[in-house]
């Protein structure tokens, strides 16, 4: 009987990947201290901080902000870096790309009032 468990714990443990128990959960606190819209370029007056977390294992996102987090989708870039898209709803769209040296660029892309309102913050990322 003995054997037989030992037998069977050697078949579980072969079949599980070493790391698959451990779910990696990294956060993203990104900081923007300009922007550009129709007008040109200007500093932020505000503070401006947005917060992702990424769960490595499932490859699921969530923006993190006072409502609560809200799923986003998370697209790999080939070259390194990585984006979070979210729509919104009245079809507004929010695009947070960060590149392996944590600059990151949030566009907005919203209609407000029936006219195109876009939008661009820059700044760079922290990753824990």
């Amino acid at each position: 009987m003995r054997l037989a468990l030992i037998a069977l714990s050697s078949i579980v443990l072969a079949l599980c990947p070493a790391g698959a128990a451990r779910a990696e959960t990294l956060t993203y606190t990104c900081s923007y201290d300009r922007y550009s819209n129709e007008k040109g370029v200007h500093k932020v007056q505000d503070p401006f901080k947005l917060v992702f977390t990424l769960d490595t294992t499932r490859e699921a996102a969530q923006s993190i902000g006072p409502r609560g987090p809200i799923n986003v989708e998370l697209l790999y870039a080939p070259e390194g870096g990585l984006t979070f898209v979210e729509a919104v709803e009245g079809g507004k769209v929010l695009v947070t790309s960060i590149d392996r040296s944590e600059n990151s660029v949030h566009s907005r892309n919203m209609i407000l009032q029936g006219r195109v309102s876009p939008s661009q913050y820059y700044g760079s990322c922290s990753k824990r």
